[in-house]
């Protein structure tokens, strides 16, 4: 067999055939081995795979911005799912990386010194305060930032599809028969949360279902926060929704554990939907139905998209989307009158 009857009977491309048969890096280790297995069947001598040996300017600053309220804490194992991407695409691309924190206080600074030793830098800036952002576009090395939007900026840019996917909450709920959908939304207006408002609202209006503001419960973004104001609001006896969309899953679960311990049901009373897929929702009880947020995609597409900006002679700006998948779970079900 020749390398494309292989590669046919493989069902891969040429391409990886060649990659694994010369040793380069690229193929992940179950299919390299496959591969090769099958090539040295044939009579072809595959060279041991090489890392990628890249000179001394080729090392990527993974920054990571902490706001006043260092709200990521709050979001679980967000961070660490993108680190964990981040890792990967680089180690597979050659890349050596190097992580830091930074604040508004030496931002300016950090960036500075990465323009003149680093290949790159890919911004965790999901705190990051829009007055900081023209800080970004100064940036002498090229620069990616994760799960930010910064509209009418000039700043390369990897995050979720938020709109669309509170669409797809709030759609999911109106399927399963609700009609009163209520928001668990965050204070705080970073990172991607102003989108997912926008997002609750534009769905709710596509769906001609009216927002009535008392239903939007306005929560800090800590769980256990989360939980103690939900006890408060609880302990007034308001009007219900029939379920709720929430901005994360710590908002969600935070909320779910008040509503429970105020003699409601999750969903047999009202329903959940949250938002990141956190670790949390897999051990909340009921298990919690959400958006995956595709954390390690993030982490990935922020270093390829730094790799294509190297190879650039233009410096062209690109905003990346990727879209979320609903998780179903047992925090949702019709509503009791359905």
């Amino acid at each position: 067999m020749n390398l494309k009857q292989i590669a046919q009977a493989a069902n891969l491309s040429l391409s990886t055939v060649s990659l694994v048969l010369n040793g380069k890096p690229g193929v992940k280790a179950e299919t390299r081995e496959r591969v090769a297995r099958m090539l040295e069947e044939q009579g072809y001598t595959v060279r041991t795979e090489q890392p990628v040996i890249r000179d001394p300017m080729q090392t990527i600053l993974f920054l990571r911005y902490r706001g006043p309220g260092c709200l990521m804490e709050s979001k679980d194992d967000f961070f660490i799912q993108i680190l964990d991407g981040v890792e990967q695409q680089a180690r597979q691309l050659g890349f050596r990386l190097q992580i830091a924190n930074t604040d508004k206080i030496n931002l300016r600074e950090t960036l500075s010194g990465a323009g003149a030793g680093m290949a790159g830098v890919v911004l965790f800036a999901t705190e990051l305060e829009a007055e900081h952002v023209s800080v970004l576009e100064n940036c002498q090395a090229p620069l990616v930032a994760i799960d930010a939007v910064f509209p009418n900026r000039r700043v390369n840019t990897v995050s979720v599809e938020n709109t669309e996917a509170m669409y797809q909450a709030v759609s999911y709920l109106y399927g399963l028969g609700h009609r009163n959908i209520g928001y668990l939304h965050s204070i705080e207006q970073t990172g991607a949360i102003p989108e997912r408002e926008a997002g609750y609202y534009a769905a709710m209006e596509a769906l001609g279902l009216k927002v009535q503001p008392e239903l939007v419960y306005k929560l800090y973004l800590f769980m256990d926060r989360t939980y103690d104001q939900m006890v408060r609001l609880l302990d007034e006896k308001p009007a219900l929704p029939t379920a709720f969309v929430a901005d994360n899953d710590a908002l969600a679960v935070g909320a779910m554990r008040a509503l429970q311990d105020h003699g409601y049901r999750v969903p047999g009373d009202i329903s959940i939907v949250g938002f990141d897929d956190s670790y949390i929702g897999t051990i909340s009880n009921p298990l919690l139905t959400t958006l995956h947020s595709p954390k390690h995609e993030l982490g990935r597409t922020a270093v390829k998209r730094l790799a294509d900006m190297l190879e650039e002679k233009r410096r062209t700006v690109v905003k990346v989307r990727i879209c979320t998948e609903l998780v179903e779970r047992d925090s949702a079900a019709p509503p009791k009158e359905a």
